[in-house]
């Protein structure tokens, strides 16, 4: 029995009972399998997934992924992508204090450049619906998806630029010839409401259907300021979608999708730490405040987890829409694709900037950044000796930044209320051409061979400059092109029916660039490459009760893109910012991954992951951090856990014939990281993030056309945070509080 993900329930478990007599065959990493019972009820089903752009069971599929169904989805209250990361094996994320500034990491490898940069230059891909949103986004919406796929290692064939670490893939529920509306509201700590409306509407009888979708956020926060201008972390969060599908005859579809996000906060997440970076110990430095942080009437992190104290108000957010037209063509010997889209995106900042009630300085930031790519594919059908897929790609990105940093009223500097410090602008611009192909040959019923690849051609050009007290400096006016070929090749053979065994072998790349501001030595930084080596296993025992799914990796990485950012005085006594981008010679990344999943008994689900990863830099004697060249060689990678697990228990039960229930504990522990590259050269709190675990309660009733679900996060109230970053000068750098939440949530639906 095959049964589609969006009818699957992605349930993961601490593994125990049957699972345990199958857990000495761990050692590895893998595929995070989605579960469902058969008509029998204690049976697994299929994971179908298109990881390769065509839709095959994931056993087939010689790639480490994790995958999470709309039952997960919603299930598990799923709000953006440190939920489903929490649950996947040797992945990880940091922030900077609000919903869309995160930084992800897979295997170690991640993005070690600006978050501000003009143009985002991720190290993963990430898709909704076959467009790639990177550009303007790393925290999608996920109302009413179909499921979720996290792959490990280069996707660089299927899933474009800049995919050297590995992408996400989020497919959406389509528009069907079905009368459907769903309505959803919930109600949780901090007076949350979160709601959100689905329709489907067939406009003509199989010709032309349209899917509208909506959500509406609004909280009051964790965080309060205790000043009388009050406010805090305050925010609302807004997204409407609409898609047209146009289905003429059999062999063509035509959608058109259009989405807009808004997300509006009060301020950047965060409370002081009271540990000032070195820029802060630059600016207090002298009396009366000596290189010391100010309590301010709020205290430090851990005694203080709920409170800042600003005299100025923030206003945060990001703004993104896209525009996508997909047109899919079918006929008996081969499938065309076409996927042509635009987004743009406001990421804005505004406000406080010294974290406290007396006024420093405030400051003025937006970065504007739009995006526009086709992609042209052609593949064969399944069931010949040979499977084959090529194809052509084009993407234009363009960023512009404008930030400005004012002397407030109590300046340090000496300046005038309002004087202007520091500005930065910049208008950068990069243009991808690629080419890729890929055949799958069947030798034989059991043995798979890939061969694959992608040649790509990129040009990058930048302007850029600062001022300091309205002079210009650190000007760049430049452009490099590049050019790259990275190959992919597996071998999949199927031991049974049931399991596999892969190797592969890919090879993922990053383009290069121009320096934002003075170089150390060229104008320009090199690419970065990835190659990857990976063998898994992926099978079903006990009679498809138990999915095991399981990789051991290694990587090696050159010319690692580093950036760092600093300040200080110039020759007139002026503050001068300035970023530079530098080149670690290597990195190595390698490790193992395993996810288990089994029913003990017909109604008990347990299921769990983990996975194990030594991420390092190898040669990088010319790291430059803090405006000095420092040895970082064997230094850990920055956002690289070597430990992350993952592991729940779930209980059904079957009131009557209309009414069912289930029961879910979950259990999350993300291991001890150095989150950034500065903190790399220094030691102690907040610079050493240690592990941390989460438990979480989750229950709910299920009536066919409404469920209402019940949950607590955080259960045990456990104090962590993921990283601390400099965004408020005076209290020292901020860090993200844990919180518990309790909520519920009640979803009608007809059709």
């Amino acid at each position: 029995m095959t049964v589609r993900l969006n009818s699957l329930a992605a349930r993961r478990v601490p593994i125990a009972v049957r699972a345990a007599l199958c857990a000495v065959t761990l050692a590895a990493a893998g595929v995070q399998p989605v579960l469902a019972a058969d008509e029998e009820g204690d049976m697994l089903s299929e994971v179908v997934v298109t990881a390769q752009r065509r839709v095959q069971n994931q056993r087939d599929v010689p790639i480490s992924l994790t995958v999470f169904s709309a039952d997960s989805v919603e299930k598990q209250n799923f709000q953006g992508v440190e939920n489903y990361f929490a649950q996947t094996p040797n992945v990880s994320f940091t922030t900077q204090g609000s919903r869309d500034r995160k930084v992800l990491a897979l295997r170690g490898v991640s993005d070690l450049l600006s978050p501000d940069s003009n143009i985002r230059e991720g190290s993963f891909a990430f898709y909704v619906d076959e467009f790639d949103v990177a550009p303007g986004t790393v925290n999608p919406e996920l109302v009413d998806v179909d499921h979720i796929e996290v792959l490990r290692g280069p996707q660089g064939t299927y899933f474009g630029r800049n995919s050297v670490g590995g992408a996400i893939n989020i497919v959406t529920k389509q528009p069907t010839n079905d009368w459907y509306l769903e309505g959803s509201s919930q109600y949780s700590s901090f007076n949350t409401v979160d709601s959100h409306v689905v329709l489907n509407a067939p406009l003509v009888n199989d010709l032309a259907a349209l899917r509208i979708v909506g959500r509406y956020e609004r909280s009051d926060g964790n965080i309060k300021n205790i000043n009388p201008i009050g406010g805090g972390n305050d925010n609302q969060y807004d997204y409407g979608k609409a898609q047209l599908r146009i289905t003429p005859n059999e062999q063509l579809t035509v959608d058109f999708i259009g989405a807009v996000t808004k997300e509006n906060a009060g301020m950047r997440d965060g409370v002081p730490s009271g540990v000032l970076a070195s820029f802060s110990q630059f600016l207090y430095g002298e009396p009366p405040y000596n290189g010391k942080a100010i309590p301010d009437g709020v205290g430090f992190w851990p005694n203080n987890t709920n409170k800042v104290n600003f005299n100025r108000p923030q206003d945060v957010g990001t703004r993104y829409a896209y525009g996508e037209n997909r047109i899919r063509y079918s006929t008996d010997a081969f499938n065309i694709t076409n996927v042509f889209g635009y987004i743009n995106s406001n990421e804005f900042l505004q406000g406080d900037i010294d974290g406290s009630s007396i006024d420093f300085f405030y400051e003025r930031e937006s970065i504007r950044r739009d995006a526009l790519s086709e992609e042209l594919r052609i593949s064969s059908n399944p069931g010949k000796p040979v499977d084959w897929t090529a194809g052509i790609f084009f993407s234009h990105d363009r960023g512009h930044t404008r930030q400005f940093t004012f002397a407030g009223a109590q300046a340090t500097l000496g300046l005038p209320d309002g004087a202007e410090i520091t500005s930065s602008y910049s208008d950068a611009d990069a243009k991808s051409f690629a080419g890729f192909a890929e055949a799958v040959w069947h030798a034989t019923p059991a043995l798979a061979a890939t061969f694959g690849g992608r040649f790509t051609h990129e040009q990058v050009a930048q302007l850029a400059y600062n001022t300091s007290g309205g002079v210009i400096n650190n000007k760049v006016d430049a452009s490099a092109t590049f050019n790259n070929f990275s190959p992919r090749f597996s071998l999949n053979y199927a031991l049974t029916d049931t399991q596999n065994v892969y190797t592969t072998i890919s090879r993922g790349f990053k383009s290069g660039g121009v320096q934002p501001g003075t170089p150390l030595t060229t104008q320009s930084y090199a690419p970065e490459t990835l190659w990857n080596y990976e063998v898994g296993f992926k099978g079903e025992f006990l009679e498809r009760r138990l999915q095991l799914n399981s990789s051991i990796f290694y990587m090696d990485w050159k010319n690692i893109q580093t950036e760092s950012a600093f300040g200080q005085t110039n020759e007139s006594g002026a503050i001068e910012f300035t970023g530079v981008i530098g080149n670690a010679a290597s990195a190595k990344s390698y490790g193992v991954e395993s996810e288990l999943i089994g029913r003990v008994f017909p109604n008990l689900t347990l299921s769990g992951g983990i996975g194990y990863d030594q991420a390092k830099f190898g040669d990088y004697r010319n790291a430059y951090v803090e405006g000095a060249l420092r040895d970082l060689s064997g230094a850990p990678l920055p956002n690289a856990p070597r430990w992350t697990g993952h592991a729940a228990a779930e209980y059904e039960h079957r009131f009557d014939s209309e009414h069912d229930g289930f029961v879910r504990l979950e259990w999350n522990f993300k291991g001890a990281i150095k989150p950034d590259l500065t903190s790399e050269v220094h030691s102690g709190f907040p610079y050493d993030v240690p592990s941390y675990n989460v438990m979480n309660l989750r229950m709910g009733v299920n009536a066919g056309n409404w469920d209402v679900i019940a949950f607590a996060e955080n259960l045990l109230d456990r104090k962590y945070y993921t990283n601390a970053y400099e965004k408020a000068f005076a209290g020292g750098m901020f860090l993200n509080p844990s919180y518990r939440s309790f909520g519920v949530k009640v979803t009608v639906r007809t059709q």
